[in-house]
């Protein structure tokens, strides 16, 4: 059954109805441009650049527990490898879904971020890493930054007033219980009113239908969909679209030749407003006259994605 929410009683959506004249923007797995993505650390940053939310992704430990991990695997963003070197588990590439909570939490999530020669999306690849404070440095490869649970990202965004973008990350395996423990955490943290949950898997989004439900649901495309507003409206019942700047047209030749808002997918975004439904772009990290962001919100998208939110330079009004 597609149960709805009012959009009143959900900030997060609320704050998307904004008449502000600008995008919602959503720190992407926090500051993850100056911090360990999807953690606290990166969240706090993200609260202090004055984003209006920040997005994280859940997916589960082998003993149940809601966590806050964006790869299947543990290998990039944690010492797993050095510390269980010749664990079987290695064979299958160190999942998440293989560990219990306690040794998850024993893991460094850090120092990958700091390395001197990091790799994808750790602050040498973002190119912050001669710009980051030497605190910050310290604290990263101190050993201490840990992946939080759902329970602590939901704890410190009420905590600090903020809102979040919870994405269910299940994978093909599509765990059994996720969605549901999801759920529990959101219920029992009474952060339903802050939440906008998402998922690639529309059968989650689907699945987390709730009568009387005060959180928001967003379904996540990474390639175009025929009739996607009455797909997304009557098939999913979402409150809002997420879609990456590819499914707009962004890496088109049509765009690259004549690069202005009116070479996007201006229809998409036009039939979405007709049914009312917020589009949301991921992942944009530049602005300016004549970029792409310029472009996106010339065509009056609702909220963006950023890896770096402080390069917005917001003075959010998080009561709007």
């Amino acid at each position: 059954m597609i149960s709805t929410t009012n959009r009143a009683d959900n900030h997060f959506l609320a704050r998307l109805q904004s008449p502000a004249g600008r995008p919602m923007i959503i720190a992407h797995r926090g500051d993850s441009a100056h911090a360990p993505e999807n953690t606290i650390d990166a969240a706090r940053l993200g609260w202090k650049s004055g984003a209006a939310a920040w997005e994280f992704d859940v997916q589960s430990t082998r003993d149940g527990v809601p966590v806050v991990l964006h790869d299947e695997s543990l290998l990039r963003t944690t010492d797993v490898a050095i510390r269980f070197a010749g664990d079987p588990r290695g064979r299958d590439g160190f999942r998440v879904s293989d560990f219990d909570l306690d040794e998850v939490r024993s893991l460094d999530a850090g120092s990958w971020f700091v390395a001197e020669n990091g790799g994808y999306r750790s602050a040498r690849e973002f190119e912050t890493l001669d710009h980051l404070p030497i605190e910050s440095v310290e604290r990263y490869r101190s050993g201490t930054v840990r992946i939080p649970t759902l329970e602590e990202a939901l704890a410190f965004t009420r905590e600090a007033d903020w809102l979040a973008n919870v994405e269910i990350k299940s994978f093909p395996d599509r765990p059994a219980g996720l969605v549901e423990r999801t759920l529990q955490v959101i219920e029992a943290t009474k952060t339903d009113e802050r939440v906008l949950i998402s998922s690639f898997d529309h059968g989650d989004v689907f699945e987390s239908h709730r009568e009387g439900r005060r959180f928001g649901l967003g379904i996540l495309l990474a390639t175009p969909l025929h009739r996607l507003a009455d797909y997304a409206a009557d098939l999913v019942g979402a409150d809002t679209v997420h879609v990456s700047t590819e499914v707009l047209g962004a890496e088109s030749v049509g765009y690259r030749r004549r690069c202005e808002a009116a070479s996007l997918r201006v229809e998409m975004i036009r039939s979405l407003e007709g049914r009312g439904l917020p589009t949301l772009v991921y992942t944009v990290n530049h602005q300016g006259g004549g970029l792409l962001a310029q472009h996106l919100i010339e065509l009056g998208v609702t909220g963006l994605f950023t890896d770096d939110p402080s390069s917005w330079a917001i003075v959010a009004d998080r009561a709007a």
